[in-house]
Parts: C-alpha cells; sequence; structure tokens
C-alpha cells in the first residue's frame, strides 16, 4: 500500500497517527520546545494526508485527534530528560517527510533510529562535569586552586548523577543530595588548598541549575503558551529550591560544627 496516498484508509490513518504520536513523544521526552514539538506534528500529519489533525501539547503530555474525531489518542509524558541529539534527529526526519519522497514505512525505520541515539558515554560525562565546574569557578572569580576543588566536586558530583540515573533515584532527593554533596567536596578541597570556597561551590553548583527548564519556560510564555511555560518555570523553580536546600543543610551543619562561617 502507497504510504503517502492521497486519501489513505482506516488502517493507515491509524498507523499514520500512531507515528505521529511517537514522533511528538520523542520530541517532547527529549527537551523540545512546545511549539516545535506541535508544529512538527502538524507539518508530519499534512504530508502523510492525515485530514483535519489537531494536537494540544503540554510539558508533560500530548492530546491529538484526525478526522471528525474517529481517531484520537493521548500521550503521558512524565519523565523528561536533554537529549539534543534526539531532537535534532527527528526535526530533521520532520523536513525529509514534508520534501517527498519518504514513505510510512521509511519514517517509522527513521524515528526508531533517532529513538536509539545513545547519551554520552559515561567518561565524557564525567569530564563535562569536571571541566565545567572549573570553567564556571573561573568566571565566577575564583583563583586557580578553588578552580580545582571545583573541577574535583564536578567530577564526583556527575559521578553521583550517573549511579542516581542506574538506581532510578526521585529527582527531587537528587538534587538535594548532589547539591550537599558538592557543598561538602568543595568544602573539603577548599580547605585542604587553604582558598575560601564560596567560588568554587558558586561554580559547581552552576552544573545543576535548571537553565534548560527556565529558558523553555520563558519561550512558552513568548509564544502564548501560558499553562506549559507556568509548569516550566515551577520546575525550574523546584530545582533552584532543591539547591538551595541541600547546600544550606552542609552550610548549616559546617557552621554549627567549627564555630566558622564557611562562605
Amino acid at each position: 500500500m502507497n504510504s503517502r496516498e492521497l486519501y489513505p484508509d482506516d488502517e493507515q490513518r491509524r498507523r499514520i497517527m500512531d507515528f505521529i504520536m511517537a514522533a511528538g513523544e520523542t520530541l517532547l521526552q527529549n527537551g523540545a520546545e512546545v511549539f516545535r514539538v506541535q508544529q512538527t506534528m502538524e507539518i508530519m500529519a499534512r504530508s502523510f494526508h492525515l485530514r483535519e489533525f489537531h494536537v494540544y501539547v503540554l510539558t508533560n503530555g500530548i492530546f491529538a485527534s484526525a478526522g471528525t474525531a474517529e481517531i484520537s489518542e493521548v500521550r503521558n509524558v512524565p519523565v523528561r530528560v536533554t537529549h539534543l541529539g534526539r531532537v535534532a534527529a527527528v526535526n530533521e526526519l520532520s523536513r525529509q517527510i514534508a520534501a517527498g519522497g519518504m514513505t510510512l514505512a521509511e519514517a517509522e525505520s527513521r524515528l526508531a533510529e533517532a529513538q536509539r541515539i545513545p547519551f554520552p558515554r559515561d567518561h565524557v560525562q564525567l569530564l563535562a562535569g569536571l571541566s565545567g565546574a572549573f570553567c564556571f569557578a573561573m568566571i565566577f572569580g575564583g583563583t586557580l586552586r578553588s578552580g580545582l576543588a571545583a573541577a574535583a566536586a564536578g567530577f564526583i558530583a556527575n559521578g553521583y548523577l550517573l549511579i542516581c540515573e542506574r538506581h532510578s533515584v526521585p529527582g527531587g532527593f537528587k538534587t538535594i543530595s548532589t547539591a550537599a554533596l558538592i557543598t561538602l567536596c568543595c568544602l573539603v578541597g577548599c580547605h585542604l588548598l587553604g582558598v575560601e570556597a564560596s567560588h568554587a561551590i558558586i561554580g559547581t553548583l552552576m552544573i545543576l541549575t535548571p537553565g534548560i527548564a527556565f529558558t523553555m519556560g520563558i519561550r512558552d510564555f513568548v509564544q502564548k503558551d501560558y499553562l506549559s511555560g507556568t509548569i516550566r518555570m515551577i520546575d525550574a523553580l523546584l530545582v533552584a529550591a532543591s539547591i538551595a536546600i541541600g547546600t544550606g543543610l552542609v552550610l548549616s551543619l559546617y557552621t554549627a560544627l567549627t564555630g566558622v562561617i564557611a562562605v
């Protein structure tokens, strides 16, 4: 059966709908903006001649229907990660579909390949944490020694985050405990190196900050998608609060035990 025919039958429409929903879910799950997910799904629906396609996207769900609502689907997307490689692959796939010449079977195969794009290897993520923390500490005015303390803390923090992901540790506890670990490592490292810990702590905590969620929330507001923007902003604020709680607990405990204000 020609999957690009002008009037696909019921079975073909259902298959097209499933493909479009899977593409939208992949985009949303890996960090794409809400308006981009909706736009991409609409482009795919037009390209495959799926008539009367309507879609509503939130940060954690997709609602779509086609025809006179005889086909409708809802996808819950409770977990979001950031993998812009997968987002770029699905966007490129949508452009190729819109250009014509790609059958539904080929598109499904390409989407499956995009969904299997792996995350960076563990050693790359550890190196990213090390170099990121070092650079941020230097940007915030730290010395070379405070930068080295931040680098060690960033390396340890990313290693801890990898362990948490393997054991499915809840997000709130993971952020609080990682912030506490970063603060403790920076205090110990800076004490051994004889420098203040403030620049190292701030620099290393930057690798936890919800910059993408905050930026996405602003973009959603600009696109007048106020509900999705509010959800993302609340998510960013909760992460920031978790970072503050973890850091504050360790600093308070350090001050109570030593009588010395750490920063």
